[in-house]
C-alpha cells in the first residue's frame, strides 16, 4: 500500500491587527512527513498490529456507546486493579502526550523548572513552553542515567523533573532530593525494558508513572494513555484538564485489548527484543561509522555520522522510512527505527539496510 505523502502546512504569519498570542505557530508539532512512497513506515515507534476480531467487537457495541459522554471508570478500576492499587490512585488520559500536558499545567509556572534530559521526547518541552515553566536540560546521550548530574542541578525552583531509563535505586534517590517537586517516571516502553519499576515506585507520593496503550498493546490510533500516582497527584491532573477527554470506543477497544491476557503481548515483546539484539549486531557490524544505542523500547536509535541523510534517503527509495532529527542538537546525525514485530518486515528492513550501506563491511 502506498501512502501519499501530506503537503505540509504553511506556518500562519502575525496579523498586522487583531489579536496576537505568545505561543508561536511555528512551535506546533507537524508528523514527519515520508520522501517517497511509505511501503513500511517505522518513522514514529508504533506497537502490534491489533487482531482484526478487536474492531469486529467495537463493530457489535451497543450504539450508546456512540451517544453518551464516555465514561472512563471502568477502564481506570482495570488497570488500578492490574497495578495492585486502588482506582483513585489511576487517570486515564488522551494518549501520554495528555498526562504530560495536565502535569506541566498544574505543577509548571513562570518562574519554576522542568528539569529533564537531553535529548528527551519533543513533548515535554512544548508542554512546559505552554505552562510558562523554564527547562533546565541534562546532557545525557549515551551510557547510564545521569543521576549526579540531575542532583546537582535541583533547586528551589525545581518543579518537575523527567526520569527515563534508570534503575529503581537511581529513582528513588532523585525523588527523595526532591521531595517538593513531582518525578515524572517515563514508562511508555516499559513492557520492552527488562525491569517495570512501577512496584517500586507505588509508595513515593512525589512520582508519577506515565504509561501507554500506544506502544505495545498496539492503540496508538486510539489515543490511551494514563498515569499512575498518589490520590492527591490524580486528583490534581484530574482537575486540569477536561472531563471527557478519551473517546468512548477508544475506552472500549482499551479494555478489550487488556482483557485479551498477556500471551499476545508476551510474543510481541520477545519478538521485537529478538529483533533489537540482531539489530543493533548488524549495524554494529556493518562499520561505516553506525553506532547503535542501547536501548530499553521499540527502536533503536543509530548514530550515523555524516551517512544519516544518505542511510535515510536509500531506504526511503526502498519504500522503507525511518526517523531523521534535522534541527535537534545533538541528534543530527543519528537516525531512530522502529522494530516492525514481525519476521517477513523485519527481513525487508534488513535487505534495504544491506542496499543503503557501503559494499565490503561485514554483516551478520
Amino acid at each position: 500500500m502506498t501512502i501519499a505523502t501530506p503537503t505540509p502546512t504553511p506556518t500562519p504569519t502575525p496579523p498586522a491587527s487583531g489579536p496576537v498570542s505568545r505561543i508561536d505557530p511555528e512551535a506546533a508539532y507537524r508528523r514527519p512527513t515520508a520522501p517517497g512512497p511509505a511501503l513500511l513506515r517505522l518513522d514514529s515507534n508504533e506497537g502490534v498490529l491489533p487482531p482484526q476480531a478487536l474492531l469486529a467487537e467495537l463493530a457489535g457495541a451497543d450504539p450508546e456507546l456512540l451517544r453518551r459522554y464516555p465514561e472512563v471508570a471502568a477502564l481506570e478500576a482495570a488497570l488500578a486493579a492490574r497495578l495492585g492499587v486502588a482506582p483513585e490512585r489511576v487517570i486515564v488520559t488522551a494518549g501520554a502526550d495528555e498526562a504530560i500536558d495536565r502535569t506541566c499545567r498544574a505543577f509548571l509556572e513562570p518562574d519554576r523548572t522542568l528539569l529533564l534530559p537531553d535529548p528527551c521526547f519533543d513533548m515535554f518541552d512544548r508542554c512546559a513552553a505552554l505552562a510558562g515553566g523554564t527547562l533546565v536540560r541534562v546532557a545525557w546521550r549515551d551510557g547510564p542515567f545521569p543521576l549526579d548530574g540531575f542532583l546537582e542541578r535541583l533547586d528551589a525552583r525545581t518543579a518537575v523533573v523527567v526520569g527515563a531509563v534508570a534503575t529503581l535505586a537511581q529513582v528513588r534517590r532523585l525523588a527523595a532530593a526532591a521531595p517538593n517537586a513531582l518525578l515524572l517516571l517515563d514508562h511508555v516502553y516499559v513492557e520492552y525494558a527488562d525491569e517495570d519499576l512501577t512496584p517500586g515506585v507505588l509508595d513515593l507520593p512525589n512520582v508519577l508513572v506515565l504509561r501507554t496503550f500506544s506502544k505495545a498493546l498496539g492503540l496508538a490510533g486510539c489515543r490511551v494513555g494514563y498515569a499512575v500516582g498518589s490520590p492527591y497527584v490524580i486528583g490534581v491532573l484530574r482537575a486540569a484538564g477536561a472531563p471527557y477527554s478519551v473517546a468512548a470506543p477508544s475506552i472500549a477497544l482499551a479494555l478489550a485489548q487488556l482483557e485479551r491476557g498477556e500471551g499476545a503481548l508476551r510474543a510481541h515483546v520477545a519478538r521485537i527484543r529478538t529483533e533489537r539484539d540482531q539489530l543493533a549486531a548488524r549495524l554494529a557490524a556493518a562499520g561505516a561509522g553506525l553506532a547503535p544505542q542501547p536501548s530499553q523500547a521499540n527502536f533503536l536509535l543509530v548514530e550515523c555520522g555524516a551517512r544519516a541523510q544518505p542511510i535515510r534517503a536509500s531506504l526511503a527509495e526502498r519504500g522503507v522510512v525511518v526517523r531523521d532529527f534535522p534541527g535537534r542538537p545533538g541528534l543530527e546525525t543519528s537516525l531512530r527505527i522502529t522494530l516492525p514485530g514481525n519476521p517477513a518486515d523485519f527481513d525487508r528492513l534488513c535487505a534495504a539496510l544491506d542496499a543503503a550501506l557501503p559494499p565490503g563491511g561485514p554483516r551478520s
